[in-house]
């Protein structure tokens, strides 16, 4: 059996400068992670890195700094999120530390900050997206940030409740609400997906790091989590 210090990871590739916002880069990381779980999970090459991966389901995130970079890890078997010449995701096949060969070695880990996720969703957002909530207590980087939301992706899909969901091709939207919200949503019984964090990083063991919502319009959100304004704590109404 591999040493624990070999685990088998989950890298999800962003193109450096290519997206700006943190939301944008969880929603394409979370499509591309579930995309790359229902497409290489039974294939024979990958089944057997899976069935061990899924228990502790680790993924990294790193960034390639140029566009040579970019190609080579598109050459890679993957599944993608996103424009591949824009805003897009790409995530890898579950494989050993030890195994990630030269390319992913020179990739740096994903640590430069993105434009903060909003607290509230825009009330004019219509799309039937999964809404991560992202704990404020929980002091995470860019990279480690884009990763738990790739969790909840694929908690949320692994669940079978939202197959409609993934066939829309994921979308989500990523939201940074008060501590007081928080609390009230992730006690919510209609959360699809609930990360605990194992603390091997950047936060305490048992964190609660991400919570995720049903697929549906804004509207149809708890009123602390919609509203026009999105750079302040509060949102909308009181629920």
């Amino acid at each position: 059996m591999p040493p624990a210090s070999d685990p088998l990871r989950m890298y999800l590739v962003l193109r450096r400068g290519a997206i700006e916002e943190l939301s944008r880069a969880g929603e394409l990381a979370g499509a591309a992670a579930v995309a790359c779980v229902r497409r290489y999970s039974d294939d024979p090459a990958f089944a057997e890195a899976f069935e061990e991966w899924r228990p502790r389901p680790g993924k990294v995130c790193l960034r390639a700094r140029t566009a040579s970079q970019w190609q080579q890890v598109r050459a890679e078997p993957h599944a993608e999120a996103g424009d591949p010449e824009g805003e897009s995701a790409v995530a890898l096949p579950p494989r050993r530390r030890s195994e990630r060969g030269p390319l992913l070695e020179r990739l740096q880990a994903m640590s430069s900050d993105l434009r903060a996720a909003p607290a509230c969703a825009a009330e004019s957002d219509s799309r039937a997206a999964l809404t991560y909530v992202l704990n404020p207590a929980a002091v995470m980087s860019s990279g480690k940030t884009v990763a738990q939301v790739a969790h909840a992706a694929v908690l949320a899909a692994d669940g079978g409740r939202v197959e409609d969901w993934v066939a829309a091709g994921c979308p989500g939207r990523v939201l940074a609400p008060s501590e007081e919200v928080f609390a009230e949503v992730a006690a919510r019984p209609d959360c699809v997906a609930r990360v605990v964090d194992a603390g091997l990083t950047e936060v305490p063991p048992g964190t609660v790091t991400v919570v995720a919502l049903a697929p549906g319009p804004a509207g149809a959100l708890p009123a602390s989590l919609w509203g026009e304004s999105q750079s302040g704590p509060d949102c909308g109404l009181s629920p």
